[in-house]
């Protein structure tokens, strides 16, 4: 690993002392060598797909962070090269970027239909695959993932496919980050996490309001009727996926998830989808 970390913050171009970012991600590294992130990606990335949107990145630098190099590869991991940019501040919910964001997000749906596929279905069943069945509540989670219907991921739009407020930064300007899942999509799978969270009853009302009003007053496209007539099976998936991630890493504010679990096995179990 410190080899890895070495050849990483070489490519920098920096002399300042490395720092590993977000802990250990175990197949992701990301180190930030003074003004300069350095990412390596999984070994067994879709290199091409993952070139594509680095590319992506580059051609749209006023939506998305563009990165300071083409695709590196240090040995046979493909690494790419940033600029740091100030994250979000967990500090203040209220504060945050709800309605940039939601901007952001409108204007990149908005772009021409371009890139691989989004990588939104293969993260939710991740971690689903990952999560032991013998972990307390885990057999609720289980349980609600196999009551939702085949996720449609229809390409029609241009998605970040990973959304949330840790994909901001702020560099001079919000800018959306981390292109791992970018791709073509159903744009509504960017809106659905938040929408999952305010289910939940984690997301207060009010920024779900601010975060949806915003998309729709820029002219996203994601939401054209009422707004639950399309969130509320990709909301459900999140909430899966959320669920199954906080019972594994301990979070404590895992049982409003799980309770939502609860209602979707509830409402499978009454014959109703809805």
């Amino acid at each position: 690993m410190d080899d890895l970390i070495a050849a990483m913050a070489s490519l920098t171009g920096s002399s300042a002392d490395p720092e590993v970012l977000g802990g250990d991600r175990g197949d992701v590294v990301v180190v930030r060598v003074g003004d300069v992130v350095a990412k390596a990606h999984p070994a067994d990335v879709d290199v091409e797909a993952l070139r594509q949107r680095v590319e992506i990145a580059a051609a749209h630098p006023e939506l998305l962070l563009p990165p300071l190099k083409p695709l590196q590869f240090v040995d046979d991991r493909p690494v790419t090269v940033w600029p740091y940019g100030t994250p979000v501040s967990q500090e203040d919910p209220d504060g945050a970027p709800w309605e940039e964001s939601a901007a952001l997000l409108a204007r990149l749906h908005a772009l021409p239909v371009q890139g691989p596929a989004a990588g939104t279905p293969d993260r939710i069943v991740r971690a689903i695959q990952a999560l032991p069945p013998d972990l307390p509540h885990a057999d609720v989670v289980l349980r609600a993932y196999e009551a939702l219907p085949p996720l449609d991921m229809s390409g029609r739009a241009l998605i970040h496919g990973d959304w949330h407020l840790g994909q901001l930064v702020r560099r001079g300007a919000w800018r959306l980050i981390d292109v791992d899942d970018l791709g073509v999509g159903d744009p509504v799978w960017d809106l659905a996490r938040p929408a999952a969270l305010f289910a939940a009853g984690v997301l207060p009302a009010d920024l779900w309001a601010r975060f949806l009003n915003t998309y729709r007053e820029t002219g996203g496209v994601a939401v054209t009727t009422s707004e639950w007539d399309v969130l509320n099976i990709p909301a459900q998936a999140y909430v899966v996926q959320m669920a199954a991630r906080a019972l594994m890493s301990g979070l404590q504010a895992v049982e409003p998830l799980v309770e939502a679990c609860r209602r979707i096995v509830t409402t499978q179990d009454n014959g109703d989808r809805g």
